[in-house]
């Protein structure tokens, strides 16, 4: 299926930290294993149910486009087991979940065990 001309103005998202990553996880995305994510909470404003965007592979190629069926907050040492096997990612445990977010956000000198995320879970609506 071609890329439609409808997700040409909707924001890209690429998940995970370097290209591998992207496409194993787009992949996980596409198989629906991963149906969650989370993001730090920053200044641009939190996304909301209903919101559209574009999951793009580690070429920043569109893979398929998700739509937010529920956005909640919580800090980081707040995440629970649910969440963490949502996301998809590793054993899909929390332990799993709580080692390789720090790790990320630590990259970006982020994290903090209070730090508040917005937890977003989603589904596919169209593969491309």
């Amino acid at each position: 299926m071609a890329f439609a001309a409808k997700y040409e103005d909707i924001e890209r998202w690429a998940f995970g930290d370097t290209e591998q990553q992207a496409d194993e996880l787009a992949k996980l995305v596409l198989d629906g294993v991963k149906t969650a994510t989370c993001s730090n909470l920053d200044g641009e404003g939190i996304p909301q149910p209903g919101d559209v965007f574009v999951v793009v592979d580690g070429k920043n190629e569109p893979v398929c486009a998700i739509e937010l069926t529920r956005v909640s907050m919580s800090t980081y040492d707040q995440v629970d087991e649910v969440h963490a096997m949502a996301e998809g990612e590793g054993d899909r445990s929390l332990a799993y979940w709580r080692k390789e977010h720090q790790r990320f956000f630590e990259e970006y000198d982020l994290f903090s065990p209070d730090m508040m995320l917005v937890l977003m879970h989603f589904k596919v609506i169209e593969k491309f």
